[in-house]
């Protein structure tokens, strides 16, 4: 029985910690004396040999306990057997500090080798190791990469190189758990999922334990720019067809969709943007910032925390940009920070190419991997791609620091010898116990 007495030494630590922050703010506010909290709120922290006993013949009682635990506490107790595994990784099971915090990012690198590899940066307090290298979750040999994260889930893609269909999958890399998405079969007129134009994952644990999967299809080859939408749910069955068909620009990037104010957002190369309210199942269009003259070199477009946000880099010569927040009803785009990347490209001269980038006209080798909110706007910080490593950037104070080294890799441009930017995308990986 002493793996249930730690439990509980766990759970007498985590919760007279949280009564000394209390009873700390409390005295902050207070000159007179704080009573501690009753000695009832500790009774279940006395417990004996027997009382250890009647906890591991009751799921109720050791749910009610672990779910006091924290995060990392867990992943702890979820090993000690398959029974215990069972509870943490119920849908019922919802721990009550779940957060949105982000624990580090999941970098894609151009590489060539066939299987999609990823570099871990770190942005926890408490450094821990990566939870892959690789997506090894099912042995298929063309490999398995990333397509969108959302809340602590991964929707993830297999690609067979001998056959025309793309699987998918819901991954949870804290608990390791997978389900395989039933197929999307054909489409109108027999074709197969080759005419699928995205596919994205929509989750919010604060709301449901159940996660949506949308994909958008192309509805008839005669006419292109008509879509359909169907839907995924795990609790009612297989995919299912949305509304009516639409109509959208070609210029409507739908591999890249967005989760946030419960809707998937997609952006334009021009004009307004859409986004698919997945409870009210409704196309709305979505309105963006007026566009410079100059040219567009770098855009960045993602949630984190509850906020939905956008970057814009115009001019190939510019390190100065601002990073727009989307109001919650839509009505517009308001400037949230300034960012001025000279101090960075003076501390890392690799970032100036020396030449200009044929492809993104871009003078300057940089890219924005996350823009990471945390508790409050202060603390909000940039997590920057530079030849070689990631920097973090500090909205308050335009402090900066180096957070990861990438292993180097060189090409010739033009006679130029130029440190690459090996980065295709990143991907947040946030810790949560949600059932798939």
């Amino acid at each position: 029985m002493c793996i249930y007495m730690y439990m509980l030494e766990q759970v007498q630590t985590e919760t007279k910690h949280k009564t000394a922050i209390s009873i700390s703010q409390t005295k902050m506010h207070s000159t007179k004396r704080t009573r501690p909290a009753s000695s009832n709120s500790y009774q279940i922290l006395s417990l004996s040999s027997s009382s250890a006993d009647m906890i591991a013949s009751n799921d109720d009682i050791l749910t009610l306990i672990l779910l006091f635990l924290r995060l990392k506490s867990l992943l702890k107790f979820k090993i000690v057997s398959k029974h215990w595994l069972s509870l943490v990784t119920h849908p019922r099971f919802s721990p009550k500090h779940n957060s949105r915090t982000i624990s580090g990012l999941f970098v894609h690198r151009l590489s060539g080798k066939t299987k999609a590899e990823y570099d871990f940066i770190n942005l926890s307090s408490n450094p821990s190791r990566a939870p892959f290298r690789s997506l090894t979750f099912v042995d298929d040999p063309s490999g398995i990469r990333i397509l969108q994260s959302c809340n602590g889930l991964m929707l993830c893609c297999s690609i067979r190189a001998d056959h025309p269909e793309t699987n998918y999958y819901i991954y949870n890399p804290t608990t390791k758990q997978y389900t395989v998405l039933p197929g999307l079969g054909p489409g109108p007129r027999g074709r197969s999922s080759r005419n699928i134009f995205g596919v994205s994952l929509a989750f919010d644990p604060s709301k449901s334990p159940h996660y949506k999967v949308i994909s958008i299809r192309n509805c008839d080859a005669d006419l292109p720019y008509h879509y359909q939408i169907e839907i995924y749910v795990p609790t009612t069955g297989p995919w299912r067809p949305s509304g009516c068909t639409f109509i959208a620009p070609s210029n409507v990037q739908f591999k890249n969709g967005v989760f946030w104010n419960s809707a998937i957002h997609w952006l334009s190369d021009w004009g307004d943007s859409l986004y698919f309210d997945v409870e009210e199942e409704q196309i709305r269009d979505m309105p963006m910032p007026s566009v410079d003259e100059d040219v567009l070199v770098h855009r960045y477009f993602g949630e984190s925390g509850g906020h939905l946000y956008l970057v814009e880099v115009y001019g190939s010569d510019n390190l100065q940009f601002d990073v727009y927040e989307m109001k919650r009803d839509y009505s517009g785009w308001l400037v949230k920070y300034k960012v001025d990347l000279n101090p960075i490209a003076a501390a890392f001269p690799e970032m100036a190419r020396g030449y200009v980038d044929p492809i993104g006209l871009h003078s300057y080798a940089f890219s924005i991997l996350c823009i990471v909110h945390e508790e409050t706007d202060e603390d909000t910080f940039l997590v920057l791609h530079l030849p070689n490593k990631a920097i973090r950037y500090n909205f308050k104070d335009s402090s900066f620091k180096k957070l990861y080294d990438f292993a180097p890799r060189r090409t010739r441009v033009g006679g130029y010898i130029s440190l690459e930017l090996q980065c295709f995308d990143a991907y947040q990986f946030i810790k949560s116990f949600a059932s798939v």
